[in-house]
């Protein structure tokens, strides 16, 4: 594991200046997050394009809010409004609906990286990272992240691997903001 705490997600500027945010956004009444209310995305303009929000509705149904330009290309069609379980592959939903329900949870961010065909078939590797807020009452009910598609370098570099055309999870960490990790984490 490369990556010990949040600082440490330097893979994108975008995801740099969105955990510097998250971090200076205010926490109420012992909360270990922040809330949705205090989030706004013009606080990373620049980055936008690679910024993502999610909503849950239900306990299968997580929600994408909004979607930046840059993801709607790497993910080959916008997903704004789609429920993430809906456009997983079917490979990876069982864990990756654990994994979504770990973040809400416990609270923590996580990151995941996986290898799949887009939603145009293209093969990409996709790493995204996932940072908790919390609704008016305090529970965690939305996701603000990033996501990039994976260079060639960086395959090489932390995974040996030079392609991948095949559904795989790659990696999945978690991150303590105050509540703890899974013990999977």
């Amino acid at each position: 594991m490369w990556a010990k705490n949040l600082n440490d997600l330097k893979y994108s500027k975008a995801t740099q200046e969105l955990v510097a945010c998250w971090q200076d956004l205010p926490r109420y009444d012992g909360l270990v997050c922040p809330k949705r209310s205090d989030f706004s995305s013009i606080r990373i303009g620049a980055f936008l394009a690679e910024v993502f929000i999610s909503e849950w509705i239900g306990d299968e149904n997580l929600s994408i809010i909004q979607a930046g330009t840059k993801l709607d290309r790497v993910l080959g069609k916008d997903i704004t409004g789609q429920n993430i379980f809906d456009v997983l592959p079917l490979e990876l939903l069982a864990e990756e609906l654990k994994y979504y329900h770990t973040l809400r949870d416990t609270p923590c961010a996580g990151m995941i990286t996986r290898s799949a065909l887009n939603l145009k078939g293209k093969p990409v590797i996709y790493r995204t990272m996932q940072l908790p807020l919390a609704d008016s009452h305090g529970n965690v009910r939305y996701f603000v992240g990033t996501g990039v598609a994976l260079s060639e370098n960086i395959l090489q570099q932390e995974f040996n691997i030079t392609s991948c055309d095949h559904v795989e999870l790659l990696e999945r960490l978690y991150f303590d903001i105050g509540a703890g990790v899974p013990a999977e984490g």
